[in-house]
């Protein structure tokens, strides 16, 4: 039963948010050719009304049932003539609704809808039912204190409480791949125990050839029962320290996987509804256009997304002072509208939506627009831009100049704007969050401002690397990809130093340069070049580094104000062996490479005397006997650098393995011919194959078929059933 109720709850949020949305866009049509009796607008908001009463009713959601009750009565009067949807009418029927919205937060949230009796006494002051009789279908009593809703099966908990529950869920995932580091050295003491059992061999080998000569005495016997008895404990350690590390490397994997799935479970319990943000800004921007003087339609909308709360809070104030900018500075007066050919009610536009693993937030209005060449002559009077530069700055160029701090197009200082701060606060808000804000010119006027944030703040899939020997993580949605480039590929155009990528100059600098850090004395010869690819829309910039270190999920650590490097700093990660990474924001390196006046000395790169060859990839072998599934993982492979060979079956893999050995196996257990549990059995009774790891990848997922794939020596087992390519890709780069 509390299931259904709670796909009852979830299905009228849905249809709550449609009905609100709706009637909303049927004032704002009704404001502008009139209420009249029959028009098919108020029809339609009338229905609206009704319908959402009774879908409050259905889920028992008193206070929403009250008020849609008290505005079926409003249209349904109006719609007989008994009063008018005048102006005043309007804003309390645009309170209700803003009560009603909050009463779905308050829903979510565990707390009292504070604003729904100030609402009912609003709109029952228009109906005239102060001294009236209750109606025939009696809502809760206006003077009655609304009740809290109290959401089903939820246990309350303290925001801080909930950080500090998945920092240390970060912290054990951190802990478990630590463990990797054990696994590496055992490794390494059975490589050495396996030397020092060659080098026994090689002894006994000597000293039986010596002892020939000296007969049959005491003392060769007892030599050869030492040598016997030396051979006997070093093979018992040898098989010991394998039995250990195949042990080991099964748990570490295991808590490893029990850890991120912890991490993950925390991470879905911090996510909220992005509708939650929307809150309170149509009674805001309707305040503020009132104060201006202006008539403001204001949409908003969200597609269902859910992000973590601690996003959504630090954005409320960075998209509080853009809706507030246009309504200052975009939308302009109606006579002005009405001289340029517009409506007179200006349109802001707010739009919450999802793309990939990032929260988009789109703010639109369709009022003046920017004046880049007044951006242009600010700028140059200023000192920002020199008259050359400002000539030729793109418009892109130009609009960044914006979110500088103290920069405004604002003749006159007024309570809204004038100070050139907003914009500025919005952008180093939005930096904080490795965010990205771009602003462009709308489609038949306005100006669109697009805000790119990630999902969650408190974790990031990051890539670290190595410069001048500092260690720095880059959140992957930055990266288009890693590459490394031959030095005859490296040119200047300009006076800047470019790489030469599929036939396009890409802007290349050093990470050191771009943070304003003291760059390296010295840079690693040879004739190659690591770099990583940075993209923000169809801006790329390549990142000259030292190494590419490794891919990890790491739990991002604020530096609050300890951050350096301008800002550009701030945050970090403690990596698997107890290190720290600086956290740097991509978008904010690619602007930084592509300011008109930054000043980067062009890089130089040494030669070593002789070439440094390229090092070889690891090979794997894949063995499944289908094609699709051998298909998609040898590309997922391959587009990652590692050489791949494939196999139908084990008798084929087998074949393979003993003419051409690999470093990785990759199996499926159903198979013909030789299945996967048979191709490990095989694999670890050959000497020459048993050192080689393996990794299962089936469709099989029952618990005793994963422990026997273990007990067999499979180093990890992947269901497909819920593949991901992160979890065989994180696999590999443990194992190898």
């Amino acid at each position: 039963m509390k299931e259904i109720q709670q796909k009852l709850l979830a299905t009228f949020q849905i249809e709550h948010r449609d009905h609100v949305e709706q009637i909303r866009s049927l004032l704002a049509i009704m404001d502008r050719t009139g209420a009249q009796p029959g028009a098919p607008e108020l029809e339609e908001a009338f229905r609206r009304a009704h319908s959402l009463k009774g879908a409050a009713r259905a889920v028992d959601l008193r206070p929403i049932e009250g008020l849609a009750h008290r505005l079926e009565t409003l249209f349904s009067r109006v719609r007989e003539g008994q009063c008018s949807l005048d102006r005043n009418t309007a804003g309390v029927v645009q309170q209700v609704l803003d009560a009603s919205e909050d009463c779905i937060a308050a829903l979510a949230e565990n707390r009292p809808a504070e604003t729904v009796a100030v609402a009912l006494r609003a709109i029952e002051r228009v109906l005239g039912m102060e001294t009236r009789p209750a109606p025939a279908e009696p809502p809760p009593e206006p003077q009655a204190p609304v009740p809290a809703f109290q959401p089903l099966e939820t246990v309350r908990i303290t925001a801080r409480n909930f950080d500090e529950l998945f920092r240390t869920a970060g912290g054990l995932v951190t802990e478990s791949q630590r463990q990797s580091r054990i696994t590496e050295e055992l490794d390494e003491l059975v490589r050495a125990i396996a030397l020092i059992e060659k080098e026994g061999r090689r002894v006994r080998h000597s000293a039986a050839a010596a002892l020939s000569h000296a007969g049959a005495g005491r003392d060769r016997v007892r030599v050869t029962s030492l040598l016997d008895s030396l051979e006997r404990h070093v093979h018992s350690v040898s098989r010991q320290a394998r039995a250990t590390l195949r042990l080991h490397r099964r748990s570490s994997w295991n808590m490893c996987q029990l850890g991120r799935q912890l991490q993950h479970d925390v991470w879905r319990a911090r996510m909220v509804p992005a509708e939650s943000l929307l809150e309170g800004y149509r009674q805001m921007v309707r305040g503020l256009a009132r104060d201006e003087g202006k008539e403001i339609e204001f949409r908003a909308s969200s597609a269902g997304v859910r992000a973590d709360r601690r996003v959504l809070d630090a954005l409320k104030d960075p998209v509080m002072h853009l809706l507030r900018n246009a309504v200052s500075h975009g939308i302009e007066p109606a006579a002005e509208r009405t001289a340029k050919g517009k409506k007179t009610a200006g349109v802001v536009a707010l739009r919450v939506d999802m793309q990939g693993q990032r929260l988009t937030v789109r703010i639109q209005d369709d009022g003046r627009g920017v004046d880049l060449a007044r951006v242009a002559g600010i700028a140059v009077r200023d000192g920002i831009l020199s008259p050359a530069d400002a000539a030729r700055s793109s418009a892109q160029d130009l609009t960044r100049i914006l979110f500088r701090p103290g920069f405004s197009t604002s003749a006159t200082v007024t309570s809204l704007s004038g100070r050139g701060m907003g914009l500025s606060v919005v952008y180093e808000a939005i930096r904080r969050l490795q965010g990205d804000i771009e602003l462009q010119p709308a489609e038949g006027g306005g100006t669109v401002i697009s805000l790119s944030v990630p999902l969650s703040i408190a974790t990031h899939r990051v890539v670290v690397v190595n410069s001048g020997n500092q260690v720095f993580a880059i959140p992957i949605l930055g990266i288009e990809r890693l590459k490394r480039i031959r030095l005859s590929d490296i040119g200047s155009v300009e006076g800047k130093t470019v790489a030469l990528l599929d036939g396009q100059s890409v802007p290349l600098a050093g990470i050191h340069a771009l943070l304003g850090l003291e760059s390296p004395s010295g840079r690693a010869g040879g004739d190659w070049l690591q770099i990583v690819i940075l993209r923000s829309g169809s801006q790329r910039v390549a990142l000259a580094v030292d190494a590419v270190v490794c891919e990890a999920d790491a739990v991002i650590q604020d530096l609050g104000p300890a951050a350096g490097c301008e800002g550009r700093i701030a945050s970090a990660v403690v990596l698997d062996d107890g290190s720290v990474a600086f956290v740097v924001n991509p978008m904010d390196l690619i602007q930084s490479a592509l300011q008109p006046r930054l000043e980067l000395q062009p890089l130089s790169f040494t030669k070593s005397a002789e070439p440094v060859a390229e090092p070889s990839p690891c090979t794997i072998l894949v063995v499944d006997d289908s094609m699709t599934t051998r298909t998609l993982e040898k590309s997922i492979l391959e587009a990652h650098g590692y050489r791949v060979r494939v196999a139908v079956d084990g008798m084929e893999a087998l074949a393979h393995l003993r003419q051409e050995t690999a470093d990785l196996v990759i199996a499926d257990i159903e198979m013909p011919r030789l299945n996967g549990f048979g191709l490990i059995e095989a694999m670890k009774q050959d000497a020459a194959l048993r050192a080689i790891p393996v990794i299962i990848v089936s469709s099989v997922e029952r618990r005793e078929d994963q422990e026997r794939g273990l007990a067999l020596g499979a180093d990890a087992y992947i269901v497909k059933r819920k593949f991901d390519q992160e979890e065989l890709l994180g696999a590999i780069r443990q194992i190898l």
